[in-house]
């Protein structure tokens, strides 16, 4: 038995929680599990769910100066998210020298392993290793190769962390630390996900379910732009919240000059909202039943991912409409899904009209295959806590 301090960013809900709360249910069987979440934000009290002790920090630093030094192909960059990303590198070290150790002193006497369950927190790296503790970093997110953040980051894992856990073949190979890299996709959490709920649906429309809100990385904007080319009989369960603008004439203009999609965005999010073809549902725990009313998924992300809402969906025996991103091909084929060209609204719409029409029979095989992809998937990969073991 070991005794483990999680260390997560404590920011939103999810993928990068769910597969949290998946971890620590996994670890906590065998282990003693402590998470220290550097924001006390929303994550706190799902965490807190799964029985295990949340720490956050007591530090002024951490409640209102901090910001992560995300260094990601997974974003986009504009005016305001450079001059943020400055911040965040000033922050990086301040934290990485000065007040990690402030925070995490008093505790890292009382565990064996430190993990990091994010590329982007690997300034937590440093106090671990100088406490003789042994660290792994979890990489969810998809390293940029570019300028200096690259070699910042990459060189705190390979200096401090014994261990890389990353998600897909695409996020390790980014990393590019193949001796001490184990390739480990995202767990399916069952609980609390639902699925029990009943959900009324119509036999006269075809139904989608796309998860992501409005976040433009994870495909709103192709998404949106898509609407007015489907087919009168498709309907799309779209999960996730929106982004409010409901800031001063003042600030909006700012925001607007600032970072230019804002304008183009707000508009995408009315053109939804009015669509007939989307069922807004917003934020909620009850994905499953979704899931379970739909002929297929929709994961239109525009950037790098391995996206776990694809795993999600295979379990549930459901196939899958996907963009051709780097690592959506890891997960998804010609047998338990159709690939749309990135960037290409027009193409998406066509790809869902097409899976609306699909014969019985060739359904029914994408959805065989589909589990069958997510069984192999688990069958043939190897346990985090294994990795643990021998550390």
């Amino acid at each position: 038995m070991k005794n483990i301090l999680i260390i997560h960013h404590g920011q939103g809900v999810g993928g990068g929680l769910i597969a949290l709360l998946g971890l620590i249910e996994e670890l906590k069987v065998n282990n003693r599990i402590t998470v220290f979440c550097i924001f006390d934000g929303i994550a706190v009290s799902y965490i807190e769910k799964t029985g295990v002790k949340v720490i956050t920090p007591n530090l002024r630093f951490y409640r209102g100066i901090y910001s992560i030094f995300t260094h990601s192909d997974a974003t986009y960059f504009g005016v305001l998210q450079q001059l943020i990303k400055l911040k965040s590198l000033l922050t990086f070290f301040l934290s990485k020298y000065i007040f990690s150790v402030k925070a995490l002193g008093a505790h890292l006497d009382d565990f064996d392993v430190v993990y990091l369950n994010s590329t982007f927190i690997s300034d937590w790296a440093y106090v671990a290793k100088k406490a003789n503790k042994k660290v792994v970093i979890h990489i969810r997110e998809p390293l940029s190769k570019r300028f200096l953040g690259y070699r910042i980051i990459r060189g705190n894992i390979s200096k401090y962390c014994d261990w890389i856990i990353a998600i897909s073949r695409d996020n390790a190979s980014r990393v590019n630390l193949k001796a001490k890299t184990s390739i480990v996709y995202d767990p399916v959490v069952i609980k609390n996900r639902g699925g029990a709920n009943e959900i009324i649906v119509d036999d006269n429309y075809k139904y989608f379910t796309y998860v992501g809100g409005a976040q433009r990385i994870k495909g709103f904007e192709q998404l949106a732009r898509s609407l007015d080319y489907l087919e009168d009989d498709i309907r799309i369960f779209f999960l996730g919240g929106h982004l409010a603008y409901n800031d001063s004439f003042l600030k909006r203009i700012i925001r607007f000059i600032i970072n230019p999609y804002a304008i183009k965005h707000e508009k995408l999010q009315k053109k939804l909202i009015k669509s007939k073809h989307i069922i807004f549902i917003g934020l909620t725990d009850d994905v499953f039943s979704y899931y379970k009313k739909s002929m297929f998924l929709i994961s239109p992300f525009s950037k790098p991912h391995a996206s776990l809402p694809v795993l999600e969906a295979f379990y549930h025996h459901l196939p899958v409409v996907v963009s051709n991103v780097k690592g959506m091909d890891e997960l998804v084929n010609h047998t338990n899904g159709y690939f749309f060209k990135n960037k290409d609204y027009l193409d998406l719409a066509k790809t869902i009209n097409m899976a609306s029409k699909i014969g019985e029979e060739k359904y029914m095989s994408m959805r065989e295959n589909s589990y069958k992809t997510y069984s192999s998937i688990r069958n043939n990969e190897i346990k985090i806590e294994q990795v643990l073991d021998n550390l």
